[in-house]
């Protein structure tokens, strides 16, 4: 009996208990209104231009639906914002008011929610303090019989979708803005169009509604309220500094910037800057556009202080690169230029060992029809002395030609990005010795057989011009690493490595070719 009572006092003390507790947690949830969510704000004097305006644009009496509603509502004191706002007055009062009840708890971090006027409200936490937009909950949970009601220190403004800011933007982006633009097309949508009536030929007329389309929306739809979407958003400035740096780099491995250049850079910026994702953490690792092109915050620059969309965030761009292995096809010179440098200045330039003479010789002639090109191979004849057990080698420093002020040809030490390439050549193949090849002292090939024609002989294969045998590649040599930060000049040493089908220690280069590889950013 004792063990009855005693069990019946416990439960009591713990119904009792759990009764007090429950009352204390909803209590700190907020107070309880019986009145529906217009009668209550009524009530409360803080809140009357709030609802006066709610009553003059004709929005209050969704506040009395038989639906559970989130309300935020903004002080007298801040309502002057809504008086000077030259914004859509319904949109801004529209942007207070959920479809849903949301009491505090449930107001996460990165939360969205959907309002009135159809656009999304971010909800985001710091210090455990709740905001939504730009304004802070200071009075949370004021439950009504249809809803809550929660106050906020400010006035909403209503978030942008990403493409209407970027439609609104000015003439500082209109690069990027119209290049966007332009690829918007308008498409008449039938199903939800309303058929008016009949013309006197007898096709129907609508009350038309069109679509805008645009192929960028199929992999980044910063036109959707539903999707979650980054950009990269980079100024003209931007854009056009970063060409002139591709200018420059052009300029130090002589090649000219062409329009062909230009559209691929271009290409590449649209394709580059849309993300599929809500990036939070820029610079903590690379990225992977909804193009999928690869981003490198490291060398890509944006400011942190990103601008909050209705439908994502937009982040502007400082510094904006495009990667070694987008723009560079090929950089390429001769060892035939060997000649326009200088006698005296040809030992800073070009490691000779073991070599008894060295001269440029013209070899084959060859014409490309389609193209109106004729031209002579010229090489570059190292010679040896097999006698000797000694092998020649030069260790050469790429250089191309340039035009001197006097109008005569001169030269221009080569200087190219760092970066992982694969290293092509050509020679002279027929019986050509074996070669040992080194880039900057670091041995890229041992006991090279560069007898085939193909692909070794000039520049006659690999990638050459379509339907040609021009201007190629050549034979592949291997991969290389071009160490540093900054562009700089660098050396290939091309050294005899044994005989094949010769019988003279004859080295005999014709060009040599760097193409990015895909680690080359």
């Amino acid at each position: 009996m004792k063990n009855v009572v005693g069990i019946l006092l416990f439960m009591l003390v713990a119904v009792t208990g759990c009764k007090k507790n429950w009352n204390e947690h909803y209590e700190e949830q907020g107070s309880i209104s019986q009145l529906d969510l217009l009668a209550y704000l009524k009530t409360q004097p803080q809140y009357s231009l709030f609802v006066s305006k709610l009553e003059e644009y004709g929005i209050a009496e969704e506040l009395t639906r038989d639906q559970e509603l989130t309300i935020w509502a903004v002080p007298n004191d801040q309502m002057a914002a809504f008086e000077s706002s030259t914004e859509d007055k319904i949109s801004i009062l529209k942007y207070h008011i959920n479809n849903l009840k949301y009491d505090s708890g449930k107001l996460k971090d990165g939360l969205k929610l959907i309002t009135l006027n159809g656009k999304y409200l971010m909800v985001s936490r710091k210090d455990n303090q709740a905001y939504v937009g730009d304004a802070k909950l200071i009075k949370a949970n004021q439950f009504c019989k249809n809803g809550v009601v929660h106050e906020i220190d400010l006035l909403l403004k209503p978030d942008v979708s990403i493409y209407d800011y970027l439609r609104g933007l000015g003439n500082d982006y209109s690069i990027i803005r119209d290049s966007v633009l332009a690829m918007n097309d308008t498409i008449f949508d039938l199903s939800n169009s309303v058929p008016i009536g009949v013309d006197p030929t007898g096709n129907t007329l609508y009350d038309s509604v069109f679509t805008i389309t645009n192929p960028i929306f199929e992999k980044a739809n910063i036109r959707s309220e539903f999707a979650n979407v980054t950009m990269f958003l980079p100024a003209n400035q931007i854009i056009k500094n970063c060409f002139d740096d591709l200018q420059r780099l052009y300029n130090q491995f002589g090649k000219k910037f062409l329009r062909e250049d230009s559209l691929i850079a271009y290409t590449w910026i649209k394709e580059a800057i849309f993300y599929n994702e809500i990036i939070t953490d820029y610079g903590t690792k690379d990225l992977t556009s909804a193009f999928n092109r690869l981003w490198k915050p490291g060398i890509q620059l944006v400011d942190p202080q990103y601008k909050r969309m209705s439908n994502g965030r937009i982040f502007n761009v400082t510094k904006l690169k495009i990667p070694n292995n987008v723009h560079i096809q090929m950089i390429k010179q001769l060892f035939h230029y060997y000649e326009y440098v200088p006698e005296n200045e040809k030992a800073n330039l070009f490691g000779l060992a073991n070599v008894t003479a060295i001269e440029p010789k013209d070899r084959d002639k060859v014409s490309f029809p389609t193209l109106g090109i004729e031209l002579t191979y010229r090489t570059l004849l190292i010679r040896g002395d097999i006698a000797d057990n000694k092998p020649a080698s030069i260790n050469f420093t790429p250089i191309m030609l340039a035009r001197k002020p006097d109008g005569s040809t001169g030269y221009k030490v080569v200087e190219v990005p760092p970066g992982e390439y694969n290293l092509y050549m050509g020679f002279l193949a027929k019986n050509h010795p074996f070669v040992n090849i080194y880039v900057d002292d670091k041995l890229v090939a041992k006991s090279l057989n560069v007898e085939p024609s193909t692909p070794w002989n000039y520049d006659r294969a690999t990638n050459t011009v379509a339907g040609t045998k021009y201007n190629g590649w050549g034979g592949l040599v291997g991969p290389v690493v071009i160490e540093g930060d900054k562009i700089r000049s660098f050396k290939i040493k091309v050294e005899f490595a044994g005989l094949g089908k010769g019988t003279v220690e004859n080295i005999e280069p014709y060009h040599w070719a760097l193409i990015p590889t895909v680690n080359n950013y």
